[in-house]
């Protein structure tokens, strides 16, 4: 399965929360009870230190899997004091969710480009 091209904007001083649902090719949600998400944001990908780093491993300010995540629903979210620490233009992302063990497989979900809108009132 290839990862889906999504494309989205951060707007700096603001909070962040964006939805999704994985669900296989015939539109049935996936179980991700259990899984791990996980998210990096790179001004290049050659980049050593990612500009943005979002897990489950790590909330708040992290990615939330909705519910027992039986509706294959996750939920990636930034504080607006997070957001408003953030300085770019564009970003390159990629976000993977593995599997738990013993099986660990990983899949690369979603993959775009992050645009930061800045922040005129602070």
């Amino acid at each position: 399965m290839s990862a889906g091209a999504y494309n989205f904007e951060i707007e700096q001083g603001c909070d962040l929360s964006k939805t999704f649902t994985w669900k296989n090719s015939a539109g049935v949600a996936i179980n991700i009870a259990g899984y791990t998400i996980r998210m990096m944001a790179r001004n290049d990908y050659g980049d050593v230190t990612p500009v943005i780093t979002l897990s489950t491993v790590t909330p708040p300010g992290g990615i939330a899997i909705v519910g027992d995540g039986s509706a294959g629903q996750f939920t990636i979210t930034m504080t607006a004091a997070a957001t408003a620490a953030l300085n770019f233009s564009i970003l390159k992302y990629d976000l993977e969710v593995v599997a738990p063990l013993p099986a660990g497989t990983v899949t690369r979900l979603l993959e775009g480009t992050i645009t930061l809108s800045k922040e005129v009132t602070k």
